[in-house]
């Protein structure tokens, strides 16, 4: 869910839900796998180190416990770096418009030997983030409180690897990867650098927000390259005095993400087998832009039909209390909820199993998917032991073939049927069991 909502796992602005999968931390940033995205406007030409220097957008994913941040980017590999700044709500940091450091190789971030007063961030930073290209290190510094200072992460590959213990994060509290491919287009590829860490583990949970800024830093001198993240900028180079709370003329911003609240995880989604059938019952602890959610069935997990739709409570900060009664759910059956936006955009929940218990009724329910081509399902369900007989039928009601010719015990069954070697067209299929008889259509569409 692109822009909201539903608290399963949680979307990543102004406190809305996703339910995405989380990313995997290989250095290559896909824009599927992430909830939210902050791109960049500029050329992605950069005069200020090169053709092979260039920041795409700033990504993020959150659940109720992690935070991933994911940067499409190439840096030359002299030792140039890759940049991040990240500020919580609730995480004492270096105020806006205070003097800051930038590359971690000119001694530390937080040098108060620092002489240059124009770098400055327009927004509170926590913690900074140095990723260099020449030997994957990855370096983080918090501003302020408790153990101010820096820590050497790791090193980072294609392949993901965790941080060991240090003053700021214990081990395992961090997992990140380094692509670098400075010959490559990464606003086609894609390729960078990601990193997931535990909200605990920097100070701040689900109730917070942070904003984040990404750049491109020199290796031996400080200064910044033209690639603001997000923002706007001419085609040049911001040079030696980059007042980044009074950008110069031709720049604008702010350069940073704007708030972007952490999510709430759902605190239940579940099913509950009544006398009058499956009674589904879920809740958010906030949404965003929700238009509702569709009720979907299925009993192999594969194809899925909607039974109904539920309003959404649009965006609140409230908790809210959803329910839907499948009056017609017999045996084994799976669910699932597909959350939709105001905008179109959907997702979907996990997927939960539940026994429905024997049919109360006969019933043989539409193929899926209908049309088909070359396969569909057939599924149809017995109250009590039966003989059964399953056939299909062309327009002109010749027998194509027979599906089912056998006794058997109550319950609900679903049946294949595959028509690779027969010709596109309307045909039909015939239940029979014992007194009971249903025809329905399928269309075949090759």
């Amino acid at each position: 869910m692109k822009n909201a909502v539903f608290a399963l796992l949680c979307l990543l602005v102004c406190g809305t839900i996703s339910l995405f999968a989380q990313p995997t931390i290989n250095g290559t940033v896909t824009p599927a796998e992430y909830q939210v995205t902050f791109a960049n406007s500029n050329p992605v030409s950069n005069n200020g180190f090169g053709p092979q220097s260039d920041i795409g957008a700033i990504r993020t994913w959150v659940n109720g416990t992690d935070l991933y941040i994911g940067i499409p980017c190439k840096v030359e590999a002299n030792g140039n770096q890759l940049a991040i700044w990240m500020g919580f709500s609730n995480v004492p940091g270096r105020a806006a418009g205070t003097r800051l450091s930038c590359a971690h190789t000119t001694g530390t971030y937080l040098d108060s030997t620092w002489t240059n007063n124009n770098y400055r961030a327009d927004f509170e930073v926590d913690y900074m983030l140095s990723v260099r290209t020449d030997n994957g290190q990855v370096v983080i510094a918090k501003t302020a409180g408790a153990n101010v200072g820096s820590q050497v992460l790791g090193t980072a590959t294609t392949t993901a690897s965790s941080n060991s213990a240090g003053s700021i994060l214990s081990a395992g509290a961090a997992t990140f990867a380094l692509n670098n491919q400075t010959a490559s287009d990464i606003r086609t590829t894609n390729t960078g650098f990601e990193i997931r860490f535990t909200l605990s583990a920097l100070g701040t949970n689900a109730a917070a927000n942070v904003r984040l800024f990404a750049i491109i830093v020199g290796a031996n001198n400080p200064f910044f390259s033209n690639v603001l993240v997000p923002g706007t900028a001419s085609n040049a180079n911001l040079g030696f005095d980059p007042n980044l709370t009074s950008p110069p003329t031709g720049y604008s911003g702010p350069f940073n993400t704007g708030a972007i609240a952490l999510p709430v995880e759902l605190t239940s989604f579940g099913a509950q087998v009544l006398n009058d059938g499956v009674r589904l019952s879920w809740t958010t602890a906030s949404e965003l832009n929700n238009a509702g959610f569709e009720v979907q069935r299925s009993t192999n997990q594969a194809n899925w039909t909607t039974l109904g739709f539920v309003r959404g409570a649009g965006t609140t900060t409230e908790a809210q209390s959803y329910s839907f009664l499948d009056a017609s759910a017999t045996g084994r059956v799976f669910y699932r909820l597909k959350q939709i936006d105001f905008d179109g955009q959907f997702e979907y929940s996990n997927v939960i199993e539940v026994n429905a218990g024997l049919p109360k009724t006969f019933a043989l329910e539409q193929n899926y998917p209908n049309p088909f081509n070359p396969t569909t399902t057939i599924a149809y369900q017995l109250p009590t032991a039966s003989d059964v007989s399953l056939k299909v039928y062309d327009m002109l009601g010749k027998e194509v073939t027979t599906l089912v010719n056998a006794r058997q015990d109550a319950g609900a069954y679903s049946v294949n049927f595959n028509a690779n070697n027969l010709a596109s067209g309307l045909y039909f299929y015939r239940l029979q069991a014992g007194n009971f008889v249903q025809t329905r259509k399928m269309m075949l569409v090759k």
